[in-house]
């Protein structure tokens, strides 16, 4: 395994997931399971990453509340740099909310992420150096779309973009062409390309698209349905992990994490697949929308 420098710029929240004991109930109060915890697109990936033996820096915001301070205390202790967050005072954390199913699937989720408008192009500026330091940068789209555009038009290492959420995902578009890869759901990359998704070619259709667009590796995750990636004319779909499912939050950054990763370490398309299905697999087994048994020996000996 080698050991590169990332800088990861987005989101660092407080999540608070709610999980119904027996099927949801609309309009009604239903019985079940409240957990808070650390999140954030942009955190959650840092975080695997640094567990994955990574140097990572994170370039987020952080409020004035003690979840903040749990946020740094955690960061300092598992080695991930948070040392060029900017902190906000007098406001509170960024909060995402989700209403878990029994089995762990998310129905719906609500969140406040207007604290990273203070991730502008100005702080980038500031902080160039850093992000030209790397070995990658990971953005997710929690940031606006001017800081998106100013961190792909002034840096010079390879660029991965998490679009997080269908109503943000189109702040990636005007900088497709200085992405190396791209992670998007279904719904985002419905999306980012204007081709619907209903089976495995109309995936490959819309990998096509942002090809053109010059992204060179396009993952689009299906949730309990797998996912696919297409990069270099292979094009892989792989279905989802049999093992058990707890909770599905941080899943996707999981599986952001382990791909971005494994394209470093220039693994071919299937195996970068199967080390970010297994990422994704290790955290729907944890509570955490981060699992503390993330390590690199389990995404690259996964049964």
């Amino acid at each position: 395994m080698g050991s590169y420098r990332i800088a990861v710029v987005g989101g660092n929240n407080v999540d608070i997931t709610a999980t119904a004991s027996t099927p949801l109930v609309f309009g009604d109060s239903n019985p079940g399971s409240i957990r808070t915890g650390l999140g954030g697109v942009g955190r959650n990936i840092a975080e695997n990453l640094t567990r994955l033996g990574q140097q990572v820096t994170l370039l987020t915001v952080l409020g004035d509340d003690e979840f903040s301070t749990m946020a740094t205390a955690q960061a300092a202790r598992i080695g991930m740099d948070m040392t060029h967050a900017i902190s906000v005072s007098g406001v509170p954390s960024c909060i995402y909310v989700c209403i878990n199913e029994p089995d762990g699937e998310m129905t719906v989720a609500v969140n406040d992420m207007e604290l990273c408008n203070h991730i502008t192009p100005a702080y980038l500026s500031t902080k160039l150096d850093v992000l030209q330091a790397t070995d990658a940068i990971i953005i997710d789209a929690n940031i606006s779309q001017e800081s998106i555009d100013y961190i792909a038009q002034h840096c010079t290492p390879p660029i991965f973009a998490d679009a997080v959420a269908a109503k943000k995902a189109a702040r990636l578009h005007p900088s497709l062409p200085h992405l190396t890869g791209l992670k998007a759901n279904q719904i985002e990359m419905e999306l980012l390309t204007g081709q619907t998704i209903a089976n495995e070619h109309d995936m490959r259709a819309a990998a096509h698209i942002l090809h053109q667009f010059g992204v060179e590796y396009v993952m689009i995750t299906l949730g309990s349905r797998g996912a696919f990636c297409s990069a270099g004319g292979v094009q892989v779909f792989s279905p989802p992990s049999t093992g058990r499912i707890i909770n599905t939050t941080g899943c996707g950054d999981a599986f952001t994490a382990a791909m971005v990763l494994a394209v470093l370490e220039k693994k071919s398309v299937p195996d970068a697949l199967s080390m970010g299905m297994a990422a994704a697999s290790i955290c729907a087994q944890s509570m955490l929308a981060v699992s503390e048994q993330m390590r690199y020996e389990l995404l690259v000996h996964q049964p």
